[in-house]
């Protein structure tokens, strides 16, 4: 005997309700507790009928047999079995950062041959990818449209998983060279005043990413960030030099990075007149006392 539709709204109603305010699922012995007003047939009938309408979804439990309901995350896919859809909801949820088959055992609790079968279906079907991380042979899957996040691809130094020396090589040399152009700029437009000379060649990690993306020597967008790591590069091989608060600057050829290169008497424009006991004096420096501060 069929329940009456009223009967079945008001149950769908409290079930739906009760679902959306666990949004991480109950499970049935949960879902019994928390509606103990209706009657088992009922409670069944209703949870049926919302599992073939795709309001709610099953999952597998920790233990043997059982299950929890939780409201339908993300896409239904059409024609696609019990186990295709759950292994899709998993990997949509995962988003960019994909999930690996190893979780996907544990969290739909299926066993590893009706995974992989499940996998290779949406495969074929180009609803999802399988994508090998960085310095890993294992393959985690996302959907097929999503592009991977960078901590798996590698970013856009690497090609096939490779890091591609020459490409970092080529933006180094690009970087290298804006540098030491906006020096000599700024040394020979400040001729009699080193010190300015010095502030104006250093430059932000923002005006590098911008020429180096206006020379359009990459397809991909590069970030600031990713102008950083090459510019962090640049400063390993004593290229260029990179100031406290996050400004860079190309050195000269005959730089040194010997501690003493870093003493400020040696840019001073007053240091030929610096004595101790003088106006001008190595006690009552104040940009000594910053500098031995910070040593």
């Amino acid at each position: 005997m069929k329940m009456p539709k009223e009967e079945l709204v008001t149950a769908e109603s409290e079930i739906l309700e009760l679902l959306q305010n666990h949004p991480d699922g109950v499970t049935n012995e949960e879902l019994v507790k928390m509606t103990a007003s209706l009657e088992g047939k009922i409670r069944g009938e209703t949870v049926n009928s919302l599992l073939s309408s795709g309001k709610i979804e099953m999952l597998p439990g920790t233990k043997q047999g059982s299950f929890s309901l939780r409201i339908r995350r993300g896409t239904q896919i059409s024609d696609a079995s019990a186990e295709e859809q759950l292994i899709y909801s998993l990997i949509e949820e995962s988003n960019k950062m994909g999930i690996w088959i190893r979780e996907i055992r544990s969290r739909t609790g299926l066993p590893q041959a009706q995974v992989r079968k499940a996998l290779k279906v949406l495969e074929q079907r180009k609803l999802v990818k399988s994508v090998k991380a960085v310095g890993t042979s294992k393959k985690c899957y996302m959907l097929y449209d999503v592009e991977a996040d960078e901590s798996l691809t590698g970013g856009a130094f690497y090609s096939e998983q490779q890091l591609d020396s020459q490409f970092v090589q080529t933006l180094v040399h690009l970087c290298v060279s804006m540098l030491q152009s906006r020096r000599k700029f700024a040394e020979e437009s400040h001729v009699r005043d080193p010190a300015a000379a010095r502030e104006f060649s250093f430059v932000r990690s923002s005006e590098v990413a911008q020429f180096v993306r206006e020379k359009g020597v990459c397809r991909v967008q590069l970030s600031v960030t990713d102008i950083e790591s090459i510019l962090s590069v640049a400063e390993l091989d004593r290229f260029i030099e990179r100031r406290t608060d996050g400004m860079y600057r190309a050195l000269g050829p005959t730089t040194c990075y010997s501690a003493s290169s870093f003493l400020p008497c040696l840019r001073c424009p007053v240091a030929a007149d610096c004595y101790p006991g003088e106006e001008v004096a190595p006690q009552t420096c104040e940009y000594f006392s910053q500098w031995l501060a910070s040593c």
